[in-house]
């Protein structure tokens, strides 16, 4: 059984689960290694390639795990640059700042789906380019790429135009779900991790404008989207009315921008109102609870609960991880192929898992 509790014996677990994961997405199965992508095969061939929120939580996950020593992490690290070229399956040749569809692709972004001539294309939106900014930085960080973190600085611009300017709108501002112009919803997703994307930035760069950011899209979120449980709701529309589902993935990524936002200006309240959300959170976020999230909304919430426990450490996060990955692992992994069952996205499902394992593993959280 995976323990929280026993480092040695439980990394060791931990990581060897990481390395299985990380051979079940990159099977033929799942993975073209010629273009760096994944997606399944069909039966009369050619593949159906995943879209840009699993990728993005791929490629999050792969440097996740990179940061481990030894053969787990250089494994991980050799399928880097292979995401990193992947990644422009999903944006359209053009312009040499961004792709020839300005209507719906603002200067830098990438479309939801792979573009032709491996797919048809998709929508962008705001949120799934923050994951991507995320993991370029990570990636960044990983191989000392400074291509990536440019693109990390792309995609900050590119996502921060979806800034509402509609004065007339409840809780001015925000950044909008997506950039067409009839989008109105203004999301926790879409603006937390652009505030996480903007601090990291930042914290390579220097750049003030960065920090601006991250102050200015921590604050719009804080206030119109806190509740008196110290939990974020999910959205607001221009009437002020909330849509009060509460996401594990939205908790952690504010909590994350929290505790950057301490350590780049030394504002204890930061860490503070991150530490209120985080305790509000593993006390509604257990069991079935947690379990119905899903993988990819848990593994956000459990890096940034990580990035908490640099400055408070608390036991129940790595219990509550290491219970879950547990709870995972024996109900919810097919045993034919590593990969984790249910609904949705096979790479979605999986590549998260891949990510916790890390952690629990002794990897640092990373986006």
């Amino acid at each position: 059984m995976l323990s929280a509790d026993g480092p040695a014996h439980g990394r060791a677990v931990a990581e060897r689960r990481a390395r299985s994961c990380l051979r079940a997405v990159t099977a033929r199965r799942l993975y073209s290694g010629r273009h760096g992508l994944f997606g399944s095969r069909r039966p009369l061939g050619g593949r159906h390639y995943e879209s840009l929120w699993p990728f993005a939580n791929a490629w999050a996950a792969a440097c996740t795990l990179a940061a481990l020593p030894g053969d787990t992490g250089q494994e991980a690290a050799a399928l880097l640059p292979r995401l990193r070229h992947g990644l422009d399956a999903y944006r359209r040749p053009g312009t040499p700042d961004g792709p020839a569809r300005p209507d719906r692709v603002p200067a830098g972004g990438f479309e939801s789906q792979v573009v032709p001539p491996l797919g048809r294309g998709g929508d962008v939106f705001y949120d799934d380019n923050a994951w991507i900014g995320l993991a370029a930085v990570a990636h960044c960080e990983r191989t000392g790429d400074p291509a990536a973190l440019q693109l990390a600085g792309d995609l900050l611009t590119s996502t921060t135009a979806g800034w509402s300017d509609h004065t007339g709108w409840a809780c001015p501002g925000g950044i909008r779900w997506k950039p067409s112009p009839d989008t109105t919803s203004r999301n926790t997703c879409a603006n937390a991790p652009v505030a996480e994307l903007a601090l990291r930035v930042h914290r390579r760069t220097g750049d003030p404008a960065a920090l601006e950011w991250g102050v200015r899209l921590y604050r719009w979120v804080r206030g119109a989207l806190l509740g008196p449980d110290d939990l974020y709701a999910d959205r607001i529309d221009p009437r002020g009315r909330l849509e009060r589902t509460t996401w594990s993935y939205n908790q952690g990524a504010m909590v994350g921008a929290g505790v950057l936002l301490y350590e780049a200006t030394g504002d204890p309240a930061y860490l503070e109102q991150a530490a209120a959300t985080a305790d509000a959170a593993l006390g509604h976020f257990f069991g079935a609870a947690l379990e119905s999230q899903g993988p990819a909304f848990n593994a956000i919430y459990f890096r940034n609960l990580w990035l908490l426990g640099r400055h408070r450490p608390d036991p129940r996060i790595t219990r509550a991880a290491a219970a879950y990955a547990e709870g995972m692992w024996r109900r919810r992994r097919s045993s034919r192929t590593g990969l984790f069952t249910g609904g949705g996205s096979p790479l979605n499902r999986s590549a998260p898992m891949m990510a916790l394992f890390a952690l629990l593993a002794g990897a640092p959280a990373c986006p």
